[in-house]
């Protein structure tokens, strides 16, 4: 197809994508609001469920689509810090759909802001600020006490979104230093083949398959401070292992 063709079709589809993104994001916000109904115990798991059937029906009218290895590694009777590689914005619907037992999600505060998506935020994820060294302790004692509180939390420890041609960016060490001090475990997971459906530094969209694969917990029992830049390069090394031996981006990075 020539390339002026291809790009007309994939402008057409790209906003055929962000509507039904908006559409999925509207249709969660009765569920919210019902959710106040419930004891608190239950709204996670409720917040969770409008998440993912809403983040499902955008998947199967979108033709992007998301398939799971190893889910039952995220036991519900435990907490565990998640983290996983920051791809692009088809992070949120993976995500969204790939966990069938509550996570809560760090979010920025800023987040918390964005019209309709805000409302959602302030609900579902552990917001956090990163302006100072006080807001980061801040911060850092909330993700402590929602793993005490017993759920998982979701971060993406390369930061932002990896705009390189990298399989990652350095990781930072604030999701290593929670899983100590909660004294969980740490569950990698991989999110593979995410660049062939959205090309790299751009918003062009293309319909397809990711395989997102859940690696063995880490236990972080008896760790110290000493221990979080190890346990930080040890998950870093699992997880672009896999993009080095399984993405068709990095393959031939090996």
């Amino acid at each position: 197809m020539p390339k002026p063709l291809l790009r007309f079709f994939q402008t057409f589809y790209g906003i055929y994508l962000g509507l039904l993104f908006m559409l999925a994001v509207l249709s969660v916000v009765p569920p919210y609001l019902l959710a106040g109904l419930l004891a608190e115990s239950r709204r996670q798991r409720w917040y969770m469920s409008a998440n993912r059937y809403a983040m499902l029906a955008w998947s199967l009218l979108s033709g992007i689509r998301f398939r799971y290895e190893h889910r039952e590694r995220l036991r519900p009777d435990r907490a565990y810090v998640c983290v996983t590689n920051h791809c692009n914005l088809l992070d949120m619907p993976s995500c969204a759909i790939g966990f069938i037992h509550p996570v809560r999600p760090l979010a920025k505060v800023e987040f918390a802001r964005i019209p309709v998506l805000g409302f959602i935020f302030k609900r579902f994820c552990v917001l956090v600020e990163r302006g100072s060294s006080e807001s980061r302790r801040r911060s850092a004692m909330a993700l402590v006490r929602t793993l005490g509180q017993g759920d998982s939390i979701l971060l993406f420890p390369e930061g932002t979104r990896n705009r390189t041609p990298e399989p990652l960016q350095p990781f930072r060490d604030g999701a290593f230093r929670a899983a100590i001090d909660a004294q969980v475990p740490i569950l990698p997971f991989v999110q593979i083949g995410m660049r062939e459906l959205q090309e790299l530094n751009t918003l062009w969209f293309r319909p397809g398959w990711a395989l997102v694969r859940y690696l063995e917990p880490i236990e972080t029992t008896g760790m110290t401070e000493a221990d979080v830049p190890l346990l930080r390069e040890r998950v870093r090394s699992l997880i672009e292992a896999e993009l080095l031996r399984e993405d068709p981006t990095f393959r031939n990075k090996r």
